[in-house]
Order: structure tokens, then C-alpha cells, then sequence
């Protein structure tokens, strides 16, 4: 037997490898694959503050990419954030708006839980930029597209809200 003491390895570096981020988005996205979009319910008029419908999927391929890398960067063990925990659970909330905003919006055609969706993201990533801003300038520069285009189609969630019917809560346009 030696003398020597035992000592733990080292532990491995934080590594993640290519396609798991790639099979996160995929199921993130499965239902929107599904769910092709267009019209959520006959009659439904688009807030003339709504950008095309091709901008959509290539702004929310682009915020997903840039919402991914920051994530990565939130659960990497060696950047010291105080707040992780409870970032990694409201990151976790967004997802999930953000996964089921086309069955809210498109597939049961409630545009009040479309725009209470997207409000929702906006506030929660807000407050996760805030967080992490105090220890990681970093993840809070990569998530602040987030913030921009949420702020933005809260507001055009919002106003079309207002001038639709919802037919899952059977009311009427509120304006206009």
C-alpha cells in the first residue's frame, strides 16, 4: 500500500456538444411544426402593427439561437451567479411560453392568452436580464434582443387583443 493520499480528479470541463442544444429547439418547436399557424379563428383581423408573417419565424429562430446561447452560458457551473436557480427555473417558464404560444394563439385562438403569453415572456425575461446583469454582463447583452422584440409584440399583442373576439372566452373586441 503507498502513503500517498488520495486526491479527486479534477472535475471535467463544462462541455456541451452540438446536438443537444439542436434536440432542445426541436422540442421546443414541435408543436409549432405541427401547428402551421395562419388564421387563429374566421373573422380574425391582424393589428396593423403586425409585422409580415415571414418575419416571425426567422425573428424567432434568431431570439431562440441567441436565447439558447445565453441559457448555456446560465447553467455552465464555472461562472459564479447568485441568482442561478431561480434564473434557470424562470428561463425554464419562457420555454414554455414560448412552446406553447402557437396552441394558445393559433390551435384554441385566444388572442387575450396570446397577448397574456407574450407579456408574460417579456416581464419574466426582463427580470432575468435584471438578475443576471448583476454578475454576467454577458448573458444579459445576449438576452436583450428578447426584451426588444417582446416589448414590441406585447404591444401588438395587446392591440390585437383589443380590436378581436376571443372565442375560447366568448368575448367581444373590446375597441374599435
Amino acid at each position: 500500500m503507498s502513503d500517498a493520499t488520495y486526491t479527486a480528479p479534477p472535475p471535467a470541463p463544462f462541455r456541451v456538444r452540438w446536438w443537444q442544444p439542436l434536440l432542445f429547439w426541436i422540442i421546443v418547436n414541435a408543436w409549432g411544426f405541427v401547428e402551421r399557424g395562419g388564421q387563429p379563428f374566421a373573422g380574425h383581423h391582424p393589428s396593423p402593427l403586425q409585422p409580415p408573417g415571414w418575419v416571425f419565424p426567422v425573428t424567432w429562430f434568431t431570439l431562440n439561437v441567441f436565447q439558447i446561447w445565453g441559457d448555456i452560458r446560465l447553467i455552465d457551473p464555472a461562472r459564479r451567479l447568485r441568482s442561478r436557480g431561480l434564473l434557470i427555473g424562470l428561463q425554464a417558464v419562457t420555454w414554455v411560453i414560448y412552446a406553447t404560444f402557437s396552441l394558445v394563439y393559433f390551435t384554441l385562438g385566444s388572442s387575450i392568452l396570446a397577448a397574456a403569453w407574450t407579456v408574460s415572456f417579456f416581464v419574466i425575461t426582463s427580470i432575468c436580464i435584471a438578475l443576471v446583469g448583476r454578475d454576467d454582463h454577458s448573458i444579459a447583452l445576449i438576452w436583450t434582443p428578447l426584451i426588444l422584440w417582446t416589448g414590441f409584440a406585447s404591444v401588438v399583442g395587446i392591440h390585437n387583443a383589443l380590436i378581436n373576439p376571443d372565442p375560447l372566452f366568448g368575448t367581444p373586441a373590446l375597441w374599435g
